[in-house]
């Protein structure tokens, strides 16, 4: 069986969810967080000569480092994959999984993209049910009686 990894993500929190190769191991949830900062509105200076620059420099590289800093984050959650994933879908409700799919095209040994989905936030046994449901598997059920004392 292929091994199969679910990522949520938004630009604060990636939850990387490995489903076992085999249907009977055990699922490994990671967490990574960013250290992308929120943005706030930012002022430029006015210039005291009429028709002057407006100092528009400073919002482009407040552009520049949050764009560093999402490409940092997105390595991150790269690094926590685990190099033997065969298939990996991607989710979460913001546009950060473009980005992430992006680098992922641009990687040589990139596991097989098999969707980018949208998705609200969810509690980890959500996402957990998410991926599962995604790649098609079932959750274990306990056989009815198995584990408890028979009683005559």
């Amino acid at each position: 069986m292929k091994k199969q990894t679910g990522i949520w993500l938004d630009l604060r929190n990636a939850w990387i969810i490995n489903l076992p190769a085999a249907a009977d191991g055990e699922i490994i949830v990671d967490h990574v967080s960013s250290e992308i900062e929120e943005s706030a509105a930012v002022g430029g200076t006015r210039s005291k000569t009429p028709w002057g620059p407006q100092g528009g420099d400073n919002q482009r590289s407040v552009q520049e480092r949050r764009h560093h800093d999402e490409k940092h984050y997105f390595e991150a959650i790269l690094k926590q994959l685990h190099p033997s994933t065969d298939e990996l879908v991607v989710f979460g409700p913001s546009e950060a999984k473009f980005g992430l799919e992006n680098l992922l095209e641009k990687q040589h040994h990139a596991p097989k993209i098999m969707g980018v989905e949208s998705a609200d936030h969810m509690t980890q046994p959500q996402m957990v049910a998410w991926v599962r449901e995604f790649f098609g598997r079932q959750a274990p059920r306990k056989q009815p009686g198995v584990g408890r004392e028979h009683e005559d």
